[in-house]
């Protein structure tokens, strides 16, 4: 059975994927002549994934209402959005901590206009990140299916 996500687990992704942004944010000069670029795309494309995936979420809370008989989410789909949950939970952990790298290199870094545009991107980009990991896990503590009785509670039960 797959074990849930664990937060320790994620923040540690996190820290590790941190020092590898600062550290590539840090040598990229020394081998290029000019500072890490940082794309708008990677901004724009996470939060295209935390807005999606939030809807996802609040589509998949609706359907699974205990009260709900209409238009019930399958199992096999709440069972997939499970598993998408736990892949979005940890790219989300692992790109918050490598832009957050990045911007804190970017902030030790000297100061010009190039500079702080990566600086705004890494931010921006390092918040959607960080919103698509807390959506990713809220949608997989959602999907979540209670285990039955094992046979040596029921058999219990039935005694009583």
């Amino acid at each position: 059975m797959i074990q849930q996500t664990k937060i320790g687990n994620l923040s540690l992704l996190a820290v590790l994927s941190a020092a590898v942004g600062w550290s590539i944010a840090n040598l990229w000069p020394t081998f290029f002549g000019q500072g890490m670029p940082v794309s708008l795309g990677s901004a724009f494309a996470m939060i295209l994934v935390f807005v999606t995936l939030l809807l996802w979420t609040v589509m998949a809370r609706a359907r699974l209402k205990p009260g709900t008989t209409l238009n019930r989410l399958h199992p096999i789909v709440a069972a997939r959005s499970a598993a998408l949950a736990m892949a979005a939970s940890r790219v989300g952990s692992l790109a918050f901590g490598f832009y957050v790298g990045v911007l804190l290199a970017n902030i030790a870094a000297d100061y010009s206009s190039a500079g702080t545009d990566r600086i705004r991107i890494s931010a921006a980009t390092a918040i959607a990140s960080l919103l698509t990991a807390v959506v990713a896990l809220w949608l997989e503590r959602i999907c979540r299916v209670k285990e039955p009785p094992s046979n040596g509670d029921r058999r219990n039960n039935d005694v009583a």
